[in-house]
């Protein structure tokens, strides 16, 4: 809904074009058709995460995008739409089923942070409160994937660190019973680190995308600064206490990227392990089957030449051949498994 503010927020899907007439007068321009378009786009509108910041002239146009629920794997993102003046900013917000953000909240404190008090340009201030929510929830959410992923290893248990490089990993060493419980696990854990990843290339972009647009900011990149207000004064947009401001929040999005990429890479490296461990006890299972296999072979033969039905061996007149056959069958068995065993293969 519209105020007198300078600040107005949509928040819901009654949203009053005469807003945004309100925010032209202020600024003596008018927003383009695309702006308007957005800004008055349903409070449930779903599009692509991707963060923008343009350059329409006398004001900034762009779009941040919000984790809506850092505490769901399967969670996506809300999309505020802004356009920013030296004098003037208005925000429409569009959430996902998923969102458990107070918008209500979060928009009533934009603009009030104490620390920023001291600029009078409300559209440069807006701005860097609305990146340092973002990148903060950003972090939350990556702080809460990652503590996921190290429970849920964890959970796969048997004394195995998938937090090493897959080469380093005791693979070799493990008990056929060790490998089989890990499985069993994984099939359990395995479609929550699925939807993790899945959810990866979109959190990458959307932090990419945002340390793009804070370094355009950080470095006063002359496309995206208006140099001059309204009355035709120089004031910039952003001032250089807004960029320290906005350079520290850089550094905590650039963080951020080193934090995704390191989920990934262990979600990576516990796909791979797991993969190479079902490969392993595949192997197991046809050594055991094989072994097992050469142990009954013997015997069989024995049994099926002689049927085990005699007295003595008629071909070579050897009397207690029947004694003779089942110490033969006793010791090859033993031999055998002796021999298996000593190669893990039982």
């Amino acid at each position: 809904m519209a105020d007198h503010s300078p600040i107005n927020w949509f928040l819901s899907d009654d949203r009053e074009p005469g807003a945004l007439d309100a925010f032209e007068n202020v600024t003596g321009t008018r927003l383009h058709p695309i702006a308007r378009e957005h800004l008055l786009d349903s409070a449930h509108h779903r599009t692509t995460p991707f963060p923008r910041l343009e350059n329409h002239g006398k004001y900034l146009f762009g779009m941040v995008f919000v984790p809506s629920n850092t505490s769901n794997t399967s969670a996506d993102f809300d999309r505020v739409v802004f356009a920013i003046a030296h004098d003037a900013a208005i925000a429409s917000v569009a959430t996902h089923p998923t969102s458990t953000q107070d918008w209500a909240s979060i928009a009533g404190a934009i603009g009030k942070t104490d620390r920023y008090a001291g600029d009078s340009c409300t559209g440069g201030r807006f701005l860097l409160e609305l990146l340092d929510v973002t990148v903060t929830q950003l972090l939350l959410d990556a702080t809460n994937l990652q503590k996921t992923i190290n429970v849920k290893t964890s959970q796969l248990g048997v004394g195995v660190d998938l937090t090493k490089d897959i080469d380093d990993l005791p693979l070799a060493a493990m008990s056929s019973r060790q490998r089989r419980t890990m499985l069993q696990r994984f099939r359990v854990l395995g479609p929550t680190l699925s939807a993790i990843k899945h959810e990866m290339p979109s959190m990458l972009a959307v932090v990419t995308e945002s340390s793009d647009v804070l370094a355009r900011l950080v470095n006063d990149d002359d496309t995206i600064d208006i140099k001059t207000d309204n009355s035709g004064d120089s004031r910039e947009l952003f001032s250089k206490e807004l960029e320290i401001f906005l350079s520290d929040i850089w550094i905590d999005c650039r963080n951020l990227t080193a934090v995704l990429t390191g989920i990934d890479s262990s979600i990576v490296t516990t796909k791979e392990f797991m993969k190479q461990l079902n490969d392993e006890e595949n192997v197991a299972s046809n050594r055991f089957t094989g072994a097992i296999a050469s142990i009954m072979l013997l015997p069989t033969f024995i049994v099926g030449l002689y049927g085990q039905n005699f007295d003595d061996m008629p071909e070579t007149h050897w009397h207690y051949g029947y004694g003779f056959s089942w110490g033969a069958i006793i010791v090859l068995t033993v031999a055998q498994v002796w021999f298996f065993r000593r190669r893990k293969w039982l």
